[in-house]
């Protein structure tokens, strides 16, 4: 049980750059193994790996803001940037309408 719960914590704390597909192969390796007897495991990496997957989208959405020309118009009463979580649950409404 002892190396079991090691493995565990092995294969978590190489999550997220499996994940980001920035492991060596025999770590990744290892964690495709480890994930493929491990439920708990495997439902954190579901979890890193749809974070992962907005990494790309929201990158270019702050690209093309960036280089979009300021018209003087901005949203009353936002003083400061939107966070990741405002970003994404605005995608996810603008998707549900």
């Amino acid at each position: 049980m002892i190396s079991s719960l090691q493995e565990c914590h092995t294969a978590r704390e190489q999550l997220a750059e499996y994940a980001l597909h920035t492991l060596v192969k025999e770590e990744a390796g290892a964690v495709t193994a480890h994930l493929a007897t491990c439920s708990v495991c495997h439902d954190e990496h579901y979890c890193l790996a749809a974070v992962a997957a907005h990494l790309v989208p929201l990158r270019e959405a702050l690209a093309d803001a960036s280089r979009r020309p300021r018209r003087g118009r901005r949203r009353p009463g936002r003083t400061t940037p939107l966070t990741l979580a405002q970003w994404g649950n605005s995608k996810v409404c603008a998707a549900a309408k």
